[in-house]
């Protein structure tokens, strides 16, 4: 555990006040929900992830719709990518996912991309310098919250994806989005 030398008083309500730069750090915003749990002698707190807590569902997701569509397929939360499906991929498994997913997140709509037709092709993490040619991005919602995204993207500069590849990636989202209820 990193020691930062900060100290905050607990109010008379319990409330704590966690720094702005630490809330920064780790994305935390306000309405985020936090998971409290004690290790040691030591009080935890972690942002929660609800799509962590579905993730052999999300797994089956990702492959399912890989094995249909042969695209590399990621699965991310709020925060971070949770899983892809190609081993060439399985690097991006911990990274932040980039603000432009961000900004995907709070418009809340399906959004597919080919640069063979002058698409915008957005960065899936910070500093990704990989080329896609597609991509697909569907935002995961569940209770009007949006809490992560079905990605898929490949550097195919012949095939695009079709409005079907993006039923399939769709219909993986609003699985997910039902066992979160």
């Amino acid at each position: 555990m990193q020691e930062t030398g900060i100290v905050r008083r607990i109010d008379e309500l319990g409330r704590i006040v966690v720094p702005k730069e630490m809330r920064k750090t780790m994305r935390i915003r306000e309405g985020d929900p936090l998971e409290i749990y004690l290790e040691k002698d030591c009080l935890v707190f972690k942002k929660y992830s609800p799509i962590n807590s579905i993730s052999a569902n999300a797994q089956s997701v990702a492959d399912g719709i890989d094995a249909l569509i042969g695209k590399a397929c990621l699965i991310t939360d709020s925060d971070k990518i949770i899983y892809a499906t190609k081993s060439r991929f399985k690097h991006l498994i911990g990274k932040s996912i980039s603000v432009e997913i961000e900004k995907v997140f709070q418009n809340r709509k399906s959004r597919i991309e080919s640069r063979s037709n002058g698409g915008e092709i957005i960065p899936l993490y910070d500093a990704d310098d990989f080329q896609y040619e597609n991509q697909i991005i569907v935002p995961i919602i569940s209770n009007g919250d949006c809490l992560g995204s079905v990605i898929i993207f490949d550097d195919d500069k012949f095939n695009r994806l079709s409005s079907n590849d993006l039923k399939f990636v769709e219909l993986g989202a609003t699985f997910l989005s039902k066992q979160l209820i």
